[in-house]
């Protein structure tokens, strides 16, 4: 058995596919099943992985497309390892990322989740997150926290497979934000270190789906729902919500944005 299985969704990235992979299949901890989930691609995303030769790679295209919350949700049906690992086809882990988390996981037993930190790389340069701009906790118990900013990135998350599957996986009818709102759901019962090192590159453009601003009021409108008395009796609801809203005005949407959450209170 593979103490640790990594999976990767991808959607109709060939073009990177490859190099993502490598950065899975050269890390310095060896002992892992790299399970790739071609999410209904139709370029040439399956001919360049299956141009990949190392035995240790799970390769399964779903029939239809699920979105990257669902792909990561299939992929962790396969798993076989103790501990999972998410990874993205556009990133580029650091050699020692696994081991280093494997390593942090086991002398501290009462985290259940360990994330580490990401080099953000864009046009206009880059920037480590989180870093020390952050004032928040970044380990323990987080859920307070993660109700007002998120601060784990997927491709960062190191996860023992049984508390992946207790926290219900990620949420198959998001398309944006399903990160947060599965770190979210996570932290309830769960406790989550923080390895304060960079884990991993990540790039960024300008066509992604963290810049869809539509599905990211939606998600961010249906969290503050289903969080709305824990948000209460921590006194930090008006605090989130004026922020969503402040946001909102800057991009010149705030009516519509009021009238979502309105409509996701009352259901």
């Amino acid at each position: 058995m593979s103490q640790i299985s990594v999976i990767i969704p991808t959607y109709n990235r060939g073009k990177t596919i490859k190099e993502s992979a490598k950065s899975v299949l050269d890390q310095t901890f060896k002992d892992i099943e790299l399970i790739i989930i071609d999410d209904a691609s139709s370029d040439d995303t399956e001919s360049v992985v299956k141009s990949i030769r190392d035995d240790r790679i799970i390769y399964h295209k779903l029939p239809e497309n699920k979105g990257a919350a669902g792909a990561r949700n299939e992929g962790t049906k396969l798993a076989k390892g103790e501990f999972i690992a998410f990874h993205d086809s556009d990133d580029i882990w650091l050699p020692e990322k696994l081991e280093k988390q494997l390593s942090y996981i086991e002398t501290h037993p009462e985290y259940d989740m360990v994330y580490g930190k990401v080099r953000i790389i864009s046009n206009e340069g880059s920037f480590d997150f989180p870093n020390e701009a952050v004032e928040g906790d970044l380990e323990g118990q987080l859920y307070p926290w993660l109700l007002r900013r998120n601060t784990i990135d997927t491709p960062t998350m190191f996860i023992r497979k049984t508390a992946f599957e207790e926290a219900g996986g990620f949420d198959g009818s998001l398309r944006c934000l399903e990160d947060w709102e599965f770190a979210l759901r996570f932290s309830k019962d769960h406790k989550i270190g923080f390895l304060n090192e960079v884990v991993l590159d990540s790039y960024k453009s300008e066509n992604g789906v963290s810049r869809n601003k539509a599905a990211y009021y939606e998600t961010r409108c249906k969290m503050i729902a289903m969080h709305k008395e824990s948000m209460i009796s921590l006194g930090i609801f008006d605090e989130v919500v004026m922020d969503v809203f402040s946001r909102a005005e800057k991009s010149e949407i705030l009516p519509q944005v009021q009238k979502l959450l309105m409509t996701y209170l009352k259901t």
